[in-house]
């Protein structure tokens, strides 16, 4: 999960800001796994968050939020 967070930093040459390492949070996605980066790449304000849904589901939802700087 970390891994894939710092993966997607990388494709978008994201330098962060703020990373919030992954961790499980029982009052986020029923219990699973969550964690974002944020910062700027050219200009654009940029947050990356990575979420998985715990040991019952097979999801895992990558969203990229970009604006303007």
């Amino acid at each position: 999960m970390q891994g894939d967070l710092k993966k997607y930093v990388q494709q978008v040459g994201l330098v962060p800001e703020e990373l919030e390492d992954c961790e499980w949070n029982q009052r986020i996605n029923a219990g699973g796994l969550s964690c974002h980066a944020s910062g700027v790449v050219d200009g654009w304000d940029v947050r990356i968050t990575v979420n998985d849904f715990g040991p019952k589901d097979d999801n895992t939802t990558v969203q990229i939020v970009i604006n303007r700087y």
